[in-house]
Parts: C-alpha cells; structure tokens; sequence
C-alpha cells in the first residue's frame, strides 16, 4: 500500500463528504465552511484550492447527487422485462426510500429551495436534472403504450416528491402507503389493457 494510500482520503475528498452530509442535514444555508473544514479535519485553504466558492462545492456535490439518481434509476429498473414493470419497479423503490431512517428527501430539491432565484446556477443545475428525470419517466410510459406519456411522467414525478414533503405530517408507513396507492392507481388508469395487471405482491 502506498503512503498516500495510508493517509486515507485526500483533503477535497473528505470536504465533499462531509459537506453532503451536513449540507443534507442542516441545510446549505446554515452550515458554515468553518463547519465543514472542522467536521472534513481540513483547511480552508484546502477547500478554496479545490472549489473556488461554496456554490462551486454545492454544485459538485448536486453533480454527484444527479449521477447517483441516474446509476439507482438503472438499477431499480434494470431487472424488469416490460417499461410498466420499470415503472412499477421505481414506484416501489421511492416507497422504500421513504422508510429509510433519516431520509429528508431529494437533496436536490433541497438545495433549490434555497436558491429560489430561477437564473441562479444551483437553481438551474436541479431544473436540468428533473427535467432529465421527467424525460426518463415520460420515456418509459411511452414504451409503455401510454396514450399521454408526458403526463404520466410529470404525474409520478409529482407524487415522488410529495411522498417526501409529506413525511413531516403523514409519518414514512403512511407517505409510503399513499404513494403506492395513488401510483398504482394512476398506472392502471393510463396503462394500455395488457399492461394493467399489477405485479405479484403489489
């Protein structure tokens, strides 16, 4: 093993970790970079050599966030033989999600609730990845056979990320429930007739 090896993670990469994390639980806003330097055991010095700003670290860690949905919407739908199948398949995972401990919902619509203003880089670089996702959706409805594939696709994307907002209020068991629900429901209504029979256990 070589020396640098040894040291563990270099000083950028341990500023992107621990400031994904602090950022999704505290918030952009209000975490500090002193804080993030303290928690990374790492210098300002060492975070400004690498992300020229902290909007240029945000955008790093919301460019890694829009990868890691892009490789889980590979796996959740990789297994499934029909595009209703994937669409399914995703409708479960998102439930799933909502039962995880800690889960706060998509950290990058987190972020673009900070950055409201519509021309902000951060704003504009989560209106890109939904967009891309909404794309994704409306594709697989339209493999489907779904008579309005755009729709469905914005549809469920609305209620995936209403299943998050309502944690607060709704509890995860019952955001869960109501998704799942609300999905199925929505697919069977939009699916061509062939199509509609739900999966086993669904």
């Amino acid at each position: 093993m070589s020396s640098a090896a040894a040291k563990g993670p270099k000083a950028s990469e341990r500023i992107q970790i621990a400031a994904k994390d602090l950022f999704y639980r505290h918030g952009i806003r209000a975490t500090g970079i002193e804080e993030v330097c303290r928690v990374a055991e790492a210098t300002k010095m060492s975070l400004y050599r690498t992300y020229p700003s902290k909007d240029a670290l945000v955008a790093a860690i919301l460019c890694e966030d829009s990868a890691a949905y892009d490789a889980w919407f590979a796996a959740v739908t990789g297994a499934e033989p029909t595009a209703a199948g994937k669409l399914r398949a995703l409708v479960a995972a998102v439930a799933a999600k909502l039962a995880m401990p800690d889960y706060r919902g998509c950290p990058l619509l987190l972020a673009q609730t900070e950055f409201p203003d519509p021309s902000h880089p951060i704003h504009q670089l989560v209106a890109e990845h939904k967009a891309q996702m909404r794309q994704g959706l409306a594709a697989l409805a339209a493999e489907a056979g779904v008579a309005e594939p755009a729709q469905l696709g914005d549809t469920l994307a609305l209620l995936f990320d209403g299943g998050w907002a309502s944690l607060p209020y709704l509890g995860a068991e019952r955001a869960g429930e109501v998704l799942l629900q609300s999905a199925e429901a929505l697919l069977r209504m939009s699916l061509p007739a062939d199509s509609v029979a739900a999966s086993p256990g669904r």
